[in-house]
């Protein structure tokens, strides 16, 4: 009797053998068509799960491939996050200093105590603004920075944290590259973070990498932003109101825009060398540096008013928080969460 042809894996990549059942089960869902995408594991540094699968593009059939570079959506704020550290360790930042000492034009509106802690820990009173929006207005760094220069504290600034969903990238970026001089936030990204690890992270997307982007589709069928509502006073409806109210997340303006709370695009390793074990050794941070970024500085009182659940963070990261961010048994465990099912 012949032998049957055994199927194709719907997953590429290699891993360990140990991590068997994590990749059955990765490639099941992408089997069945419930997920398509990267993922990596890394211990100590070592790749022990790189694995891929499904469609990039389901409309033109393009396979998901080891370089295919999806958008991560908040998890950029978390490598936004490990760059400030970085030039806090090279004394380019000093984070109990007020955010008005590099960003003079933010004192307004009496913001002039706020601090570049207060930002990191999403503690700056910002997560939108006092003043009116125009919608797309997100995609123009300068437009975005003077609204939030100008803006009174919509919570109280240094209190309990509120999650600053779409303005958190504005600004810290804003502080980083006022501290630093650099000629753009993604600049400073490349030469001092992205560059030196080699890692396939990118912020304002150029046409070559676009084209190497995953096309984002909505389980539902349904616009990705259908849900928002211009006229309501909702915190969550309000941190919104900056995207332009047809947004797909695979458009051009998206793409190539530098949206430090969420344009990221990345691969999985990637992320996995960004916030995995590679990127927290001592050639990247110092030990005190690492300890002092990972220590809890900040929670929610109670559900956080935009995330919808109890939320902790360290200095940029957000600390394992079960069940709504379960990163796993160990309470110290810090990363981020981003939309869609980004993770790192």
């Amino acid at each position: 009797m012949a032998e049957l042809p055994v199927p194709a894996s719907p997953v590429q990549g290699h891993w360990d053998a140990r991590f068997q059942p994590l990749a059955d089960t990765w490639a099941a869902l992408v089997a069945n068509g419930s997920d398509r995408g990267h993922v990596v594991v890394a211990i100590d540094g070592e790749v022990v799960v790189d694995a891929w699968g499904g469609a990039a593009d389901p409309v033109s059939g393009r396979p998901w491939s080891a370089d295919t570079l999806a958008c991560c959506f908040s998890v950029t704020k978390a490598v936004l996050a490990l760059l400030a550290q970085r030039l806090v360790d090279a004394g380019r930042l000093d984070l109990a200093r007020p955010v008005a000492t590099y960003w003079p034009e933010f004192a307004a509106a009496g913001k002039a105590g706020s601090t570049v802690l207060d930002v990191l820990t999403h503690r700056a009173g910002l997560p939108a603004v006092s003043g009116p929006v125009r919608p797309g207005s997100l995609y123009v760094w300068e437009e975005m920075t003077a609204l939030l220069a100008a803006s009174g504290p919509v919570v109280p600034a240094g209190d309990a944290p509120v999650y600053h969903n779409m303005t958190f990238g504005h600004l810290l970026g804003e502080v980083l590259v006022r501290a630093t001089g650099a000629a753009s936030l993604t600049a400073l990204l490349r030469d001092s973070l992205t560059g030196p690890l080699g890692a396939d992270f990118a912020l304002g997307l150029t046409p070559a990498e676009a084209a190497r982007a995953a096309r984002l589709t909505q389980q539902n069928g349904q616009p990705a932003l259908a849900g928002l509502d211009p006229c309501s006073e909702d915190l969550f409806q309000r941190s919104m109101r900056f995207f332009a109210p047809d947004e797909d997340f695979n458009s051009a303006a998206w793409r190539s825009a530098v949206i430090g709370s969420g344009s990221g695009h990345a691969t999985a390793r990637a992320l996995a060398l960004l916030l995995g074990q590679r990127g927290w050794k001592a050639s990247l941070l110092s030990p005190a540096r690492q300890r002092a970024a990972r220590a809890l500085q900040a929670c929610s009182d109670g559900p956080d008013p935009i995330m919808g659940i109890p939320i902790r963070y360290a200095q940029g990261f957000e600390l394992s928080t079960p069940p709504g961010l379960d990163f796993g048994p160990n309470p110290a465990t810090v990363g981020h969460w981003g939309a869609g099912g980004a993770s790192a």
